[in-house]
């Protein structure tokens, strides 16, 4: 049995923001034919990018800490969990994907913790360095407000429309 190398919560929180850039990569792929959804997506897609050199930004910024604590919440077993849940998504996203499918799965990505935590990192750096790398960025709260709109838009799905309420 090999031992298993350390957790870096940055680097591996920074992977997965990239899978959730790559799931809106694919639906804006997917809608190709239907420029509002496709533009949507791609635009999702890149934020989500962002929020992951964000992160690598920031573990760089913070390399040489020696007094960075973190999060309990912030595990292994967590990053693990997301990980398998996105990599689902990610199988799913075929051809046949409808558009309310799609909002379904952002809905449930950006209802779970990844946006939390992303938070909580931002932080090892310190006030200062977390209210800068959050100024880069396209705020959580932000994107949350942009898919509730684009999902009053584009579905007509009573318990979509709920759920996005919800966010």
């Amino acid at each position: 049995m090999s031992a298993q190398e350390p957790f870096d919560p940055l680097s591996r929180f920074a992977g997965i923001e990239r899978l959730v850039s790559k799931i809106y990569f694919r639906f804006s792929h997917l809608f190709l034919q239907h420029p509002e959804l496709r533009d949507f997506w791609w635009e999702m897609a890149r934020e989500e990018e962002q929020h992951a050199c964000i992160l690598f930004a920031c573990k760089a910024l913070i390399e040489n800490y020696d007094d960075e604590t973190l999060d309990p919440t912030i595990s292994r077993e967590k990053a693990e969990e997301l990980e398998d849940r996105l990599m689902s998504f990610l199988a799913r996203g075929t051809r046949s994907l409808a558009t309310e499918e799609a909002f379904r799965m952002a809905l449930e990505i950006e209802s779970s913790e990844i946006d939390a935590i992303y938070s909580k990192l931002l932080q090892l750096g310190g006030p200062h360095v977390a209210k800068t790398m959050e100024n880069l960025g396209v705020p959580a709260s932000v994107q949350r407000q942009k898919l509730k709109s684009a999902l009053r838009r584009f579905c007509s799905s009573p318990e979509l429309l709920q759920a996005a309420e919800s966010l």
